[in-house]
């Protein structure tokens, strides 16, 4: 059995690092609002990517840890913006 091509797994990793960008903006309603929040912040890059929408499974990684959150409302958002990037 073969795994994803190259390509295939770079399409899914942009998706997932936009997805993730656009994520504080999904969840607060604007950039700005994320400039108020106080508490710890990740010291380098984040990505998020969807693992099952329907469950709302999202893995989460920053730095080499790995975690597994679920969140039905914000799998979905997630995956409608990754829609929309593939339909430009």
């Amino acid at each position: 059995m073969t795994g994803p091509s190259r390509r295939t797994l770079l399409k899914h990793a942009s998706l997932g690092a936009a997805a993730a960008a656009a994520a504080p903006v999904l969840l607060t309603g604007s950039a700005d609002a994320d400039s108020e929040r106080d508490g710890p912040t990740a010291p380098g890059a984040v990505v998020a990517y969807v693992r099952n929408q329907r469950t709302g499974e999202i893995a989460v990684m920053a730095g080499e840890t790995e975690i597994i959150c679920h969140d039905r409302a914000l799998a979905s958002q997630l995956a409608r913006i990754a829609h929309r990037a593939t339909q430009s």
